[in-house]
């Protein structure tokens, strides 16, 4: 797995699956989805929050107590049961996880993938649309890209696809090269001490 790609915990696509399921049977998929997000944002945003959420301290009770009132009418019920379900199991901190795998099989549904596209400079418009309708013509999928510039790649770029990572970087090949030279002068050592 490359850097900067976050493990997600297992159960988390579990629980997005299930809340999928109500969703799509309702036709509120999209709904359960932004108000996944907008939880998150709110857990991630406050940190008074995330501690009362997370706290070993408060009693699940008045957790569940606590977010009932504050969510009641704001969220959908299908969230705020899953919200409960959380807290019954101490997985309140899945939050994040659970609302990124639902993004991802609501894209999933829709025909969409997310890819991060980093380079060492910024792409032209053109370079970005090739390169974009390259990886929907592979996919056979609409690509949602999110650009980055990394000026320690040298040169070149990298594509990420969900846990995919395609390194085409100046700085991945001058690594591999050092490794091959180091790996021969041991070799070479190895054979001339014999």
């Amino acid at each position: 797995m490359a850097a900067g790609i976050k493990q997600r915990h297992p159960v988390a696509q579990a629980y997005a699956r299930a809340l999928m399921e109500v969703g799509s049977a309702s036709g509120e998929a999209e709904l359960y989805g932004d108000q996944l997000d907008a939880l998150t944002e709110a857990v991630e945003s406050e940190a008074s929050f995330k501690v009362f959420l997370e706290s070993p301290k408060i009693r699940r009770g008045d957790k569940k107590e606590a977010l009932e009132r504050a969510l009641q009418g704001k969220v959908s019920d299908p969230v705020l049961n899953l919200v409960r379900i959380l807290i019954d199991r101490n997985r309140q901190a899945l939050i994040d996880d659970i609302a990124q795998a639902y993004r991802e099989q609501i894209d999933e549904v829709a025909g969409r993938v997310n890819v991060t596209i980093t380079s060492a400079v910024e792409l032209s418009a053109e370079v970005r649309d090739a390169l974009k309708a390259a990886i929907e013509k592979k996919l056979n999928k609409e690509v949602v890209s999110t650009e980055l510039v990394d000026a320690g790649l040298l040169s070149g770029l990298t594509i990420q696809i969900g846990d995919l990572v395609v390194d085409g970087s100046l700085r991945t090949q001058l690594r591999k090269v050092r490794q091959e030279v180091s790996l021969t002068r041991f070799g070479k050592d190895l054979i001339d001490e014999n």
